[in-house]
């Protein structure tokens, strides 16, 4: 990720950022190491470079057993090499002062709209670049979203789900690093952590000042939060209160449905399985310690109804 300004004179960059333009710094993350330094830095033109060395092992030892994609993709995936949520977790640790919009030198600076290029080079984003348009021009962003291809030996292969993105525009740094911050996640649309209820609070604090009046706020929040259902609805609760509107039901839009097919059928495939294994409370068919999540033989049941073999623990 960089990030540019042609603002006179462009070092005061690094009074916003809280990072000096002629220092290289290394910031320790749970699953790597991130690395904030200055490759361009004139007083006409100035560029702050954040790269984010992923280590597998960490990551890997960093996962909660409940997180997304534990058994699946611990790992072999693409966090190394592509913008995602570890990305975003790092850049709120290195420039959180800058995101809060505090600068005790150059306060005024940092209350300043000023000319901003922010640019990923390998950016996951679900939906193509449409979404990356929808999603950041409502915001004041000239957007620039390149689909890049799967191969390029193979281009009957056609685009990959990454995008090259550059976004300009004249921002609030502390406005564009936060909307940075809620939108990698939601255009990846994955996380690498659980989601909970304090979720709802980082989403709310990071979007202050502009998420109100999005007009794909419900998506956002939807995507944001892993659509979970009740978060989404407590988020839209409180986002309709800072907006001073009134929503009975969160709905899925109609859009996403046709979108994600596929994550819908697989939420109600698998409450199906829960409940065929688990069966009533205080049955034979109830084979689950449900505060330690597993499974426990049941005297009395046949290996046909615990879908197990009767002479084996599982």
């Amino acid at each position: 990720m960089t990030v540019s300004t042609t603002h006179a004179p462009a070092t005061d960059l690094g009074y916003l950022l809280h990072k000096h333009p002629d220092r290289v710094q290394e910031f320790e993350q749970s699953f790597g190491t991130a690395t904030v330094f200055y490759p361009e830095a004139g007083e006409d033109r100035c560029t702050v470079a954040l790269t984010l060395e992923i280590d597998p092992i960490r990551l890997a030892r960093s996962r909660a057993r409940d997180a997304p994609d534990f058994s699946l993709a611990q790992y072999v995936n693409d966090r190394s090499y592509a913008a995602s949520s570890l990305l975003g977790v790092a850049m709120a640790d290195v420039f959180s002062t800058a995101r809060s919009g505090r600068c005790a030198s150059r306060q005024e600076l940092a209350d300043e709209a000023i000319p901003l290029e922010i640019e990923f080079a390998v950016l996951p984003c679900r939906g193509g670049a449409e979404i990356a348009h929808r999603f950041f021009e409502p915001l004041g962003w000239t957007v620039k979203a390149t689909p890049i291809s799967l191969d390029d030996a193979f281009p009957d292969w056609g685009d990959s789900r990454y995008v090259h993105l550059r976004l300009d525009g004249t921002v609030r740094l502390a406005d564009a690093l936060n909307q940075v911050y809620v939108l990698l996640p939601v255009l990846d649309e994955s996380k690498h952590y659980w989601q909970g209820p304090d979720e709802v609070d980082k989403l709310l604090r990071s979007g202050e000042g502009w998420l109100t009046d999005h007009p794909d706020k419900d998506l956002i929040a939807r995507r944001y939060l892993g659509r979970s259902g009740d978060l989404t609805r407590s988020a839209l609760a409180r986002l309709a209160e800072l907006g001073d509107e009134v929503d009975d039901a969160v709905e899925p839009a109609a859009d996403e449905e046709v979108e994600q097919p596929r994550r819908e059928a697989d939420s109600a495939e698998h409450a199906a399985a829960r409940g065929r294994t688990r069966g009533a409370p205080g049955t034979r068919g109830e084979v689950r310690d449900r505060s330690r999540l597993r499974t426990w033989p049941v005297p009395g049941a046949s290996g046909e109804d615990l879908g197990v073999h009767p002479d084996r623990w599982v």
